[in-house]
């Protein structure tokens, strides 16, 4: 029989490591999309070189990580319709009001908009669900492709993990396997736009085509929640897994061979078990208040990056900088300052004002049905 697993509204102990995990994690992206890389190997620094190119890996880890919350947070919780829709306000409210401020400032900032029909479908977050037109998916603004195939991540969740909840912690580990083979056998980490997509892949759209490193979250998430509810809360004191995990993690993204990308969906969800069970040095240091909140705003820095970049790079020509280290530093800056204003604006006070708006109208709607059962 599956553990017990609480319905009710109460909110769950949060996580901190893992979310200033994500900070970690965009700066990582941001790195990424800097000319560092090519700096490296033109210099034969081969393993900075290696590293910096591997950080469309953490790509992949948002995904794990979506997973693993999503499944904490609302497992047990996505039963009735009452519960998908309030889940998916949740996620609405989280996700799109920033989504379309950067739309608007790249439109702003790029002087340039794509076509209505691929406007819109960046607007509904569609654009990486076609599986016929491929380059669609970073239409208007690159970096949006991922929060598309979040919103497929998010559609199917709640009759996912309704599933899931009826499982035993036996059933979820086999599943897990599974998943995590087809993951590795099939490459999928490497398959992400700028990287070739070929053969049958191209028919499979770019939000189906990760699905499985979301589900690999989702059953990892369950197991730690099944750990909690056997009151299994501690691992190991001294912390073995988490730290074998974050080193294997590090070994890996400094590895060249790309077939071995694909073990960052193992590496990964280990390390994000590990943070959430042990008490490490390295769990008290992601969970540093200031790396905390560098995790709250990551959304937005992973959003806003590219943009703020073209800005930094038009201020450093301007400024006659040449320092590519200097010209870095001044662009990671801006970006954190520009996602903070942008957190603390737009981000919470319109996922707030969303949730509030959404939850008087389920009241309404529920007071609406009782009022209709009397009369009947």
């Amino acid at each position: 029989m599956p553990a017990p697993i609480s319905s009710t509204p109460e909110r769950r102990p949060p996580l901190p490591a893992l979310t200033g995990l994500r900070f970690f994690a965009a700066a990582y992206i941001i790195l990424f999309h800097t000319k560092f890389a090519e700096d490296a190997a033109t210099r034969n620094i081969g393993l900075l070189d290696t590293f910096l190119s591997s950080g469309f890996l953490s790509v992949t880890l948002f995904f794990l990580l979506s997973g693993f919350i999503l499944a904490y947070v609302y497992a047990g919780r996505t039963t009735t319709a009452h519960q998908k829709r309030l889940f998916w306000l949740a996620r609405f409210a989280r996700i799109w009001p920033l989504y379309a401020a950067s739309l608007l400032f790249v439109s702003l900032l790029m002087h340039l908009t794509p076509p209505m029909p691929i406007a819109a479908s960046v607007l509904l977050m569609v654009q990486a669900w076609n599986p016929f037109n491929p380059t669609m998916a970073q239409a208007w603004s690159g970096v949006c492709w991922t929060l598309s195939v979040e919103a497929f991540f998010y559609l199917i969740f709640p009759f996912v993990q309704s599933r899931l909840d009826r499982r035993s912690q036996r059933a979820i580990a086999i599943v897990l396997a599974v998943d995590v083979a087809l993951c590795l056998v099939f490459n999928i980490s490497w398959r992400t736009p700028g990287y070739p997509i070929y053969g049958a892949y191209r028919l499979v759209p770019l939000a189906l085509l990760h699905t499985p490193e979301f589900f690999i979250g989702v059953l990892v998430g369950n197991l730690y929640l099944r750990r909690i509810c056997a009151n299994q809360t501690r691992g190991p004191r001294i912390g073995w897994f988490t730290y074998l995990a974050a080193g294997s993690s590090l070994v890996l993204l400094c590895m060249r061979n790309i077939p071995t990308t694909s073990f960052a969906v193992v590496t990964f969800a280990s390390l994000l078990f590990g943070l959430a069970t042990e008490a490490t040095v390295l769990r008290r240091l992601l969970s540093l208040p200031a790396i905390v909140f560098g995790g709250e705003v990551s959304y937005a820095m992973y959003l806003l990056h590219f943009p703020c970049r073209t800005i930094a790079d038009t201020l450093g020509d301007r400024a006659h900088i040449t320092t590519p280290v200097i010209r870095f530093a001044a662009y990671f800056l801006a970006t954190v300052l520009l996602s903070i204003v942008a957190h603390k604006t737009i981000e919470v006070p319109s996922r707030n004002l969303i949730r509030r708006m959404g939850l008087h109208h389920e009241k309404a709607r529920a007071a609406s049905r009782s009022k209709s059962s009397a009369a009947a």
